[in-house]
């Protein structure tokens, strides 16, 4: 493998325990609330590992997109519908058979990992980044129209969860 462990190593592991507990708080918490407070931690450790791998962009966009934007949506749903907590529905009869799939998961990614053969990367003069710039050129001059239909499309659903969420009016 190496001669020592380096400090890249050190963190990717340290978000690694960060994102796993992360995940399990996400699927164990009874209150969706603090399940979206952990599902934040979660995404900020796929940002960081985005940070070690140097493509800055998709870090920012992880934390600004995933990171803020979904799980704000999450709570507006709550919000707007008036969901109640239902300690209940964690415990249900399904609940074996998603343990048996969690642990059928976890054996297909571990058997992934351990069979991988891993290269190591190129030079540092290999690697050619690409300007925020030219990402931008490119959403907002090739993507454009799809930009837009999902900002509109974004639009339409916050408008009907709060029309669905508003009192009906008596007359």
């Amino acid at each position: 493998m190496g001669d020592g462990v380096t400090a890249t190593q050190v963190v990717f592991w340290i978000l690694a325990v960060v994102m796993l507990v992360s995940a399990l708080g996400v699927v164990t918490a009874g209150n969706i609330v603090y399940a979206a407070l952990f599902f934040i931690a979660a995404l900020a450790g796929v940002a960081g590992i985005y940070l070690i791998l140097a493509v800055e962009f998709i870090a920012l966009v992880q934390l600004l997109i995933y990171g803020s934007a979904v799980v704000i949506l999450i709570l507006f749903a709550l919000m707007l519908t008036r969901a109640r907590e239902r300690p209940q529905a964690l415990f249900g009869r399904t609940r074996p058979l998603g343990i048996a799939a969690a642990a059928g998961l976890l054996a297909a990614l571990i058997g992934g990992i351990v069979a991988t053969q891993w290269v190591t990367p190129g030079s540092a003069a290999d690697f050619q980044p690409i300007a925020l710039q030219q990402i931008g050129d490119v959403i907002f001059t090739v993507w454009i129209v799809p930009f837009i239909i999902v900002g509109v499309l974004l639009s339409i659903a916050l408008d009907g969860a709060i029309m669905l969420a508003s009192p009906d009016e008596e007359e």
